[in-house]
């Protein structure tokens, strides 16, 4: 067999194969997609305003819907109430607002998950405070200055950094420190309000 025999048949075979992994390629893609039809009725009735343009949507986005339903039908009533609260919230801002927002969403996903979940702690505990405390905190930051918040924010990454190095003990010293500091603060306060 020459060599031209042999060049022709590899190049066949690769073709064949080629042909055949475009063809599974597309069977998987195809398997990918999910159709309408293949929703079930809560999904159906959930996402029923995507019905007419259901073809079009991306595989990706069809995901993210239909994990966003499952997520609905696992929530209490109050949290549903919420989602509602949020999802209204959402739709009266400002296209600049809603970019402001996913810029800062997608900043958090970046940070590190030691971070995040520091950042949801401290998210716990602001929302636990008072309402009246909450709102002064706001009031106080609104107030600040754009250099002033960045001066503010610089000071918490350091802190952060330091408190990354202390050892227990220290931490448990710096945390009573910033305790009596408050407990101070606080009876002042409430020694000022009695006169």
């Amino acid at each position: 067999m020459s060599n031209n025999s042999l060049f022709k048949i590899l190049l066949l075979s690769l073709s064949m194969l080629f042909s055949f992994a475009v063809q599974a390629e597309n069977k998987s893609i195809a398997a990918e997609t999910t159709r309408w039809n293949q929703l079930n009725n809560s999904e159906k009735k959930l996402l029923k305003r995507f019905e007419k343009n259901w073809g079009e949507i991306p595989q990706e986005r069809k995901s993210r819907l239909r994990k966003g339903v499952k997520r609905w039908q696992t929530m209490s009533s109050d949290e549903r109430q919420l989602a509602k609260k949020r999802l209204k919230r959402w739709k009266n801002m400002s296209p600049e607002q809603r970019k402001r927002i996913r810029s800062r969403f997608q900043k958090f996903r970046a940070l590190p998950e030691s971070e995040r979940q520091q950042i949801r702690q401290q998210r716990q505990w602001f929302e636990k405070l008072p309402p009246e405390r909450r709102h002064k905190l706001r009031q106080r930051w609104k107030n600040m200055t754009a250099q002033q918040r960045q001066d503010f924010r610089q000071k918490m990454v350091q802190r952060r950094a330091k408190w990354r190095t202390m050892s227990p003990n220290e931490r448990r010293s710096t945390r009573e420190k910033i305790r009596q500091r408050f407990d101070s603060h606080r009876n002042q306060r409430r020694e000022h309000f009695r006169r």
